[in-house]
């Protein structure tokens, strides 16, 4: 198992640092999720919800769409949120019901974690997939081989399935048990903390878990 290394392992540190400060109560963390927040509860408190999720959700698709221009990119998680606000928002303004653009989340979670598990019932882990695609050369096929280098990325895959299912659940709890405003706060504020903390775990955990495996 020693052959189990290459250069994106041995820099673990320096990626999670990295992910961590552009993640997390930074600018964009600020404008993408703090401001929706403040937009939704806003005009909710003054009986204008429709109002609220139509601005929040324009000003969300809005940030997308700037991190696409300065960065020309956006990773799968960014591009799923927003396929789901979109498709949200079209439903919320056609039918105007905002009910359309809160339940959205849901119905992604349930098909992220059909499309995680699944996966790995498949025999093919999407989270090796995505990690072998981004690393290109960085795993040799002697490394691909070995027994935990498979099981690191079952674990991994199986993690996002769970999160996208107690993401849903929860999110459903919420919808029927507190107001849109105090749903909206929660729901977006946690989807968007715990994706990129699992993101992070996600780059930790194979390097951490051959290492462990070689004691």
């Amino acid at each position: 198992m020693n052959t189990i290394k290459s250069k994106e392992v041995q820099s673990n540190q320096a990626v999670t640092q990295k992910l961590l400060s552009e993640n997390f109560f930074n600018l964009e963390f600020f404008l993408s999720v703090v401001i929706p927040i403040i937009l939704f509860s806003a005009f909710d408190h003054f009986d204008r919800t429709l109002t609220g999720t139509i601005t929040a959700g324009v000003w969300s698709l809005g940030v997308l769409l700037l991190q696409f221009c300065f960065r020309r990119n956006v990773n799968i998680y960014g591009a799923i949120g927003a396929g789901c606000a979109a498709i949200g928002l079209i439903g919320t303004v056609l039918s105007k019901d905002p009910i359309y653009y809160l339940v959205s989340p849901i119905i992604i979670d349930l098909i992220l974690a059909a499309v995680f598990l699944g996966s790995v019932i498949l025999g093919k882990p999407l989270i090796r997939i995505l990690a072998e695609y981004s690393l290109k050369q960085g795993f040799s096929e002697e490394i691909r081989k070995q027994p935990k280098f498979k099981s690191a990325w079952i674990i991994l895959t199986i993690a996002w399935g769970v999160l996208s299912i107690t993401q849903a659940l929860l999110r459903v709890v919420l919808l029927y048990t507190v107001s849109k405003n105090v749903y909206y706060a929660i729901s977006t504020a946690y989807g968007n903390i715990s994706t990129p903390l699992l993101l992070i775990i996600s780059f930790w955990f194979p390097g951490w878990y051959w290492k462990r495996s070689n004691t």
